[in-house]
């Protein structure tokens, strides 16, 4: 399969392990970690978590990785057409499309998240929050919980 286009490469190492972390870590865990580590003892819990990231998350990668490199190496370049040139069976690729949806559904928690960020921040710059206390700081934003930019849209 020859190409008229240059094949797509990584500008450096640290910007692929940079990619690869973010996406092993993922928002829900950026989110919790300071919780957690509080909560189980902090440095024992850094220990342990660095640990399970190292043998779980570094072990997934390198699975990631041989996945795309067998696949391009046979010309395929999604999960779909990867899977079915490892396993050499067509029906492989319909689990291939599971790891195409599986993406599209995480995105829409990072939106959902966004819209919350996004009426924190619309409500702090029109100066609709009060600062006197912790409580009254989010009340503006969680009042309903399916639409969080009704908290930018409706007044009180």
């Amino acid at each position: 399969m020859s190409s008229s286009h240059p094949k797509e490469s990584w500008n450096s190492r640290i910007g692929i392990i940079l990619a690869v972390s973010g996406s092993a870590v993922g928002l829900g865990n950026f989110l919790r970690f300071p919780g957690l580590a509080a909560k189980h003892g902090g440095g024992a819990f850094m220990l342990a978590y660095f640990v399970s990231f190292l043998i779980i998350g570094l072990s997934i990668c390198w699975a990631e990785w041989a996945m795309g490199r067998a696949g391009g190496q046979k010309g395929r370049n999604s999960s779909p057409g990867i899977l079915a040139a490892i396993t050499g069976q067509s029906n492989y690729k319909y689990f291939g499309v599971i790891g195409v949806l599986i993406p599209v559904m995480i995105y829409m928690y990072y939106v959902y998240i966004e819209a919350w960020c996004l009426g924190y921040s619309v409500n702090f710059l029109a100066g609709n929050l009060d600062f006197t206390s912790g409580e009254e700081v989010f009340t503006p934003v969680k009042g309903d919980v399916m639409c969080p930019l009704n908290a930018v849209t409706d007044e009180g």
